[in-house]
């Protein structure tokens, strides 16, 4: 990527964050598959549409030179949602300042699967097969989308996952996996104040599994546990028969998972109000993204590249999840945090540093030179 293309790459984020497009607006999310779309045809690139059969959330769009193609040497994924509810746009309008552009999405992840494009246009596409994988729910967990992301990242050599750098610059090496389950408690009813030896408080039994669930984190074998009461009583003179409670598991080794399971069967086997009941179902499975075999490898790949052109490259192991993890997953050696710079992701304060996108883009350039 050139310097002198520097203004286009602006002009066409700013159309991009200009879209409203929080995951449950699948109007505003086709809108930015439709302006992609009419990027990738201005490039000569052909796409393709991912159906869903979903209600709730838009179709992703595959970008590529050969949509059907068996293989793929690079699979680039972005994500065309945010966080942010229709009208907050008009609160945070498109502004650049000391180096810095301040917008809803602009660095996650408009900025990144846009900088993607930018990558494909100056590869020479006579010897490569290319693919550009847009995710429309990611913010939501891309519960309707882990399948095809799968079937695309078996297919291909390399992931590059366009989710921004951190705002040291860091890419992205490792993340750890999830498990989220949903409990609901059972109880019985009853008048808080004549008769409320009757009842049998399903909020009790709900807040004594949390506090049992807080005292399995560990931070030296890696896994953390969190956990929130999302429904629970009507009135504090009833005594409630009903309480609910989201929780997830963050991990990085495969034995939490085992410890996850064996855990919550022993302290759901004991019931701290008797009566109350529970009914346990999960939520979301998502294993670590941790390549111990290819991921020295790359590493070496980019840390070479930036000695060559001066560039400076870090990286950071992070906690949250990504498209990243579901990739590597299916087998596909993947990075992470090739977006541009920036920070303060999800709140209206989000902004990219605009030197960092052109050196970016030429060190996933000259990467890709070495690697396929």
């Amino acid at each position: 990527m050139r310097q002198e293309e520097l203004p286009k790459f602006l002009e066409e984020l700013k159309e991009l964050t200009e879209i409203e497009s929080p995951t449950s607006h699948i109007e505003g999310v086709n809108s930015v598959a439709k302006w992609f779309i009419d990027k990738a045809n201005s490039l000569g690139l052909k796409h393709k549409i991912i159906k869903l059969n979903s209600d709730k959330v838009a179709d992703c769009l595959l970008i590529s030179n050969d949509p059907e193609a068996q293989n793929f040497d690079i699979l680039f994924v972005g994500h065309m949602d945010t966080v942010f509810p229709v009208g907050w746009g008009k609160d945070v309008p498109f502004k650049e300042n000391d180096g810095k552009i301040n917008a809803l999405g602009v660095i996650d992840d408009k900025a990144g699967a846009l900088l993607s494009l930018y990558v494909i246009k100056d590869l020479d596409l006579s010897k490569l097969n290319v693919a550009v994988f847009l995710n429309s729910h990611e913010e939501t967990g891309s519960n309707f989308t882990k399948d095809q992301i799968r079937e695309y990242a078996k297919k291909s050599k390399y992931c590059l996952v366009m989710e921004p750098a951190r705002e040291d610059g860091s890419m992205v090496a490792t993340r750890k996996g999830m498990l989220a389950y949903t409990v609901e408690f059972h109880g019985v009813s009853a008048h808080a104040g004549n008769h409320p030896e009757r009842g049998r408080s399903a909020v009790v039994e709900a807040a004594n599994f949390i506090v049992e669930l807080s005292k399995l984190t560990d931070f030296s074998a890696g896994h953390t546990f969190n956990a929130i009461m999302t429904n629970g009583g009507t009135a504090q003179n009833v005594v409630p028969d009903f309480a609910s409670v989201n929780f997830e598991m963050r991990y990085k080794f495969a034995s939490s998972v085992e410890f996850c399971k064996q855990k919550l069967n022993e302290i759901l086997s004991k019931s701290f109000v008797q009566g109350v009941t529970h009914k346990i179902t999960l939520t979301n499975d998502e294993g670590p993204m941790i390549d111990e075999v290819n991921l020295p490898k790359i590493k070496a790949v980019f840390d070479e590249v930036a000695k060559e052109s001066g560039v400076k490259v870090s990286w950071v192991d992070a906690g949250g999840l990504s498209d990243g993890n579901i990739a590597s997953s299916a087998g596909c050696p993947t990075i992470d945090g090739l977006g541009p710079t920036g920070g303060n992701m999800h709140s209206k304060s989000e902004y990219l540093v605009v030197n960092s996108i052109v050196p970016k883009c030429n060190l996933i350039l000259d990467v890709i030179k070495k690697i396929v």
